[in-house]
């Protein structure tokens, strides 16, 4: 079986994954799966009409101080004179709004044909972001839940019937923890589950300790400390009891690990057993792997390979060590167990995302050196994700000096920004933040920039987590000649770096579970003939009409492309190409048709038929506020990023803010246009109180919540009523 636990950066080739059919059956189902064909690999043709070849050259033009030969000034009557100033000054200007949802900024069908529509980059990355969640939670709702239910029922089984068979001393003792484990996932699964009596307390211990979810605490199960905050059920989780079950048992399989380097080598030996017991039990029995295998591969789909060791990787090294079918007396070997534990740590490669370990004294001072975490063997580990492990290269003690005012502990957004390529970024956070007083911080910033300028496109096109950052990375390059007015000043930069942000919340949010996070430690009215405008980034409409199709054919080839949603990705992915033709048109001064005009002033109806019809579950359904599930019809989402010490780094949406710009008007003079954009927050919370999306809309609701980043001011001029329709 091949198998990659991560896709690394700089790969020159990709490992292709065996995908297995899904079929949940019962937890103990004896019948094991028919594999199906590999899917399409990352390293197929990308389709001509994916792809952008223009050479921009759309004409420059001069806005008039007082906007007074604007067309259509008079008709925005909501702007105060500080945001007509602010549009004056650079072409556009955000202010801040009330709307739940992007498309609500398009539903103002006036007769005038002043009412320009401006069509934004973030509506339909807001509208990707929906297909994507909604995919993920229904993969996981029809399919994953039930094979995570199997393959623990399975699991304990093996391991109960290891159990009479385990030689006396070190080897029951393995044995008999790893029916705890799978236990406490069982429980986790199915609070009516039954536990074998002679773990029963000991489970009954870890269960309460993952319900409070509370800081850290040694495990009574592994003996080693769990972060127990990481059990909180966020993101999409909260919208039932059973995915929230689901999440803890996942995050149970993804969190706790089976450790090779911890600084208790009795420690390594009890939890190396542990998983070569599992190890053993993955390699003899098919029906156990096959489910392993078909949970494993569609979070692989949507948010790559994992980034600790799996039973893939110690199956080979303990075959060497201890024979081909790794038998039980020789696990009770220390010797043998040690010979294991040192060939695994020359050959098996340490995890990429490695949270360091500190110790302080009461005035806050680093006490001796700080810890990173070592190889492990993870049964379901989290996955590796490329910001994650770009955060983790600029925190401590990497980056900084031990001491409570020279260690850098916590990274911000913009560093992101900035390994994706965004000088603008850089050049905020170093004469803005002075983050390059921290030691280092600029040679570690130039080591990530750098390995993600030379990453392949094969890497960037290699999964679905990887797709959405490559598709935002061009909002990230200064516009210069070629470009409309408005794009080529530093407020513009700083908007689109909110629109990257705040979409890599949203990415962030939808793949809580499964990624690994950094730490130290239409509406009515008769037609109208406006001439709107497209925000013009033809290559961020390809790279999403490239992902909307990636996602669809990737769903379908494995067979757990939910019913609803072929032809919902079909639509999306034909909307991302008439805006990337428009977009186009407009760089290179094409005109555009009536119906291509008509088509985008109607923007919003058909983006929130096509958005409710994911929601929802079909056409036809009703309305927006037809949604039973309140924070479903709520952009507004968070996510915790990075932990430290008893915080973390929160990231996240608020309501959609509304966006004018000074464009072009196909008669030759300018008017305005308005659509709709993000807005990005990021803070830090306590660890304890983890947000959810429904405690970050209640804070958006009081309006208690920390201000915007200090940089957005460049371009969000606050004032005025809302304009939500």
């Amino acid at each position: 079986m091949k198998r990659s636990t991560r896709i690394a950066l700089l790969a020159p080739a990709l490992v292709t994954s065996v995908a297995v059919l899904i079929g949940c059956g019962s937890p103990r189902d004896d019948e094991p799966a028919e594999p199906a064909a590999p899917p399409p690999t990352a390293a197929d043709q990308v389709p001509d009409r994916f792809t952008v070849s223009i050479m921009p050259q759309a004409a420059t033009y001069e806005i008039p101080r007082d906007l007074g030969t604007v067309r259509n000034l008079d008709y925005y009557s909501e702007l105060t004179n500080a945001q007509k100033r602010r549009l004056s000054e650079v072409g556009f200007v955000v202010v801040p709004d009330e709307a739940e949802q992007m498309f609500m900024l398009y539903e103002d069908y006036a007769e005038s044909d002043a009412a320009a529509n401006f069509i934004t980059v973030d509506s339909l990355l807001q509208a990707y972001h929906v297909f994507f969640d909604f995919s993920l939670r229904t993969v996981e709702q029809e399919h994953l839940i039930g094979l995570a239910q199997q393959m623990t029922g399975l699991l304990m089984d093996a391991a109960q019937a290891q159990l009479p068979e385990a030689p006396e001393g070190p080897v029951r003792e393995a044995a008999l923890r790893n029916v705890a484990f799978f236990a406490v996932a069982d429980k986790l699964l199915d609070p009516t589950a039954e536990v074998p009596g002679d773990v029963s307390e000991t489970v009954d211990q870890e269960l309460a300790l993952i319900e409070a979810h509370a800081m850290r605490a040694e495990s009574p199960v592994m003996g080693t400390t769990i972060h127990y905050t990481q059990f909180n059920p966020r993101g999409h989780y909260t919208r039932s009891d059973e995915l929230g079950r689901y999440f803890r048992a996942m995050m149970w399989y993804g969190l706790v690990g089976f450790n090779l380097e911890s600084d208790d080598q009795e420690i390594n030996r009890r939890q190396t057993r542990q998983a070569l017991l599992i190890t053993k039990t993955l390699d003899e029995d098919e029906q156990v792997r096959s489910a392993w295998e078909r949970l494993y591969e569609p979070v692989e789909f949507f948010v790559g390979g994992a980034d600790d060791l799996s039973y893939a990787d110690y199956l080979p090294v303990a075959q060497e060590v201890l024979g081909s079918t790794l038998p039980l007396e020789e696990l009770g070997s220390d010797a043998k167990i040690d010979g294991f534990i040192a060939r695994a740590r020359e050959t098996l490669p340490a995890p990429e995302i490695a949270p360091y370990l500190f110790e302080a004294d009461a005035q806050g001072n680093f006490v001796g050196e700080p810890k990173s975490q070592g190889r492990q063997m993870r049964l379901m580990g989290q996955r590796f994700i490329p910001d994650s492990w770009a955060l983790q290269q600029l925190v401590s003690p990497l980056v900084g000096t031990p001491g409570p005012e020279t260690a850098r502990d916590v990274p911000m957004g913009l560093d992101v920004a900035a390994a994706l390529g965004s000088a603008r970024a850089r050049q905020i956070l170093t004469e803005q933040y002075d983050q390059d007083r921290y030691a280092n911080y600029e040679a570690q910033l130039d080591k990530v920039t750098q390995r993600f300028e030379q990453t392949d496109e094969a890497t960037w096109r290699s999964n679905l987590y990887w797709g959405w950052l490559f598709s935002l990375r061009p909002l990230l390059e200064p516009k210069g000649e070629g470009y409309p007015t408005f794009m080529q000043n530093d407020s513009w930069l700083d908007k689109e770096l909110g629109t990257t942000l705040s979409s890599w919340a949203e990415l962030r949010h939808d793949t809580i579970l499964y990624a690994k996070q950094s730490g130290a430690e239409m509406g009515a009215g008769e037609p109208a003939t406006p001439k709107g405008y497209v925000e013009p980034y033809p290559e961020v409409f390809a790279r999403l009409a490239w992902l909307a199709w990636r996602s669809r054919r990737g769903l379908e080839e494995r067979g757990i492309l939910p019913e609803r949603l072929g032809a919902a990705y079909d639509r999306l992915e034909d909307i991302l190409l008439f805006l990337k033709s428009c977009a186009e048109k407009e760089l290179t001064n094409e005109p555009l048709s009536a119906q291509e005009y008509e088509r985008i002033q109607y923007f919003g109806g058909e983006l929130e038929r096509l958005t409710l019809s994911v929601v929802e579950g079909g056409e036809g359904v009703g309305n927006w506020f037809s949604i039973e599930n309140e924070t479903d019809r709520n952009m507004a989402a968070i996510a915790d990023v990075h932990s430290f010490w008893d915080q973390v780094l929160e990231v996240g949406v608020g309501p959609a803010y509304r966006i004018y710009v000074v464009v072009p008007h196909p008669d030759g003079d300018l008017q305005i246009a308005r659509g709709g954009c993000f807005s990005y927050y990021e803070f830090h919370w306590p660890a304890s109180d983890r947000l959810t999306d429904e405690k970050w809309q209640a804070l958006l609701a009081s309006g208690e919540v920390p201000a915007q980043p200090e940089w957005t001011g460049s371009y969000i001029v606050p004032g005025g009523e809302p304009h939500t329709p």
